[in-house]
């Protein structure tokens, strides 16, 4: 198996990752506060499912030796915990949680990169991209636990008009770089990085109160 980072800097790899944060993003849009936790709790038990089978896949495998699948076995289980924990619903405890997360996600990352040669590009691909559904999803709820309220500032419309338009132009872009060939994508990567770093922007400005940015 590649490495970690190789995998995460392939084209494919790098276009599913912005397609799971417009996904989160879209989703996240029309929900309130207390409704974006429901959701943060209803996917953390499917990561929990997802983490369980890549367990599975792991401990299948005839190229590790027992130690090296009980440090497995202990670093998926960690990050299994940290699904478990209950409802985020303070800002303090949610960030706590998301954290937790993203330090359990490091450490079965370093068990992966030491011990790839045990492993199939597949499973590592797999891999990387439950890693980039569970982090676009907390990073879309994050916003729901900004100081301000994005509803209560003036800029609100204009804020959602932003993103509407930011999230659309990032759409067809994924749906034009999906349908071509992988020769012709190279264009395309530098291009949609920078789409994504805007739609990021005009997504905390909704919830954040910040100045509404310029599309």
């Amino acid at each position: 198996m590649m490495s970690l980072e190789q995998l995460r800097a392939s084209f494919q790899a790098q276009l599913a990752a912005w397609q799971a944060t417009v996904q989160a993003f879209e989703v996240q849009m029309n929900l309130g506060k207390r409704e974006a936790i429901d959701r943060l709790e209803q996917q953390k038990q499917l990561f929990a499912q997802g983490l369980d089978h890549l367990k599975l896949e792991v401990q299948r495998s005839r190229s590790i030796v027992e130690s090296q699948r009980e440090a497995f076995a202990s670093a998926f289980d960690n990050l299994k915990l940290q699904f478990l924990l209950g409802r985020a619903d303070t800002r303090d405890l949610f960030h706590e949680q998301e954290k937790a997360v993203h330090d359990a996600i490091s450490k079965l990352d370093g068990e992966f990169n030491r011990h790839r040669d045990a492993f199939t590009d597949a499973l590592g691909t797999e891999y990387v991209r439950w890693v980039d559904t569970v982090k676009a999803e907390f990073d879309a709820a994050s916003a729901h636990f900004a100081e301000m309220r994005a509803r209560q500032h003036a800029n609100w419309e204009a804020s959602r008009k932003a993103f509407e338009q930011n999230l659309e132009s990032c759409r067809k872009q994924l749906e034009a770089a999906q349908q071509q060939a992988m020769a012709q994508a190279q264009q395309f990567p530098a291009t949609l990085a920078a789409g994504m770093d805007h739609l990021r922007k005009s997504f905390s400005a909704l919830f954040g109160g910040a100045d509404n940015p310029k599309t």
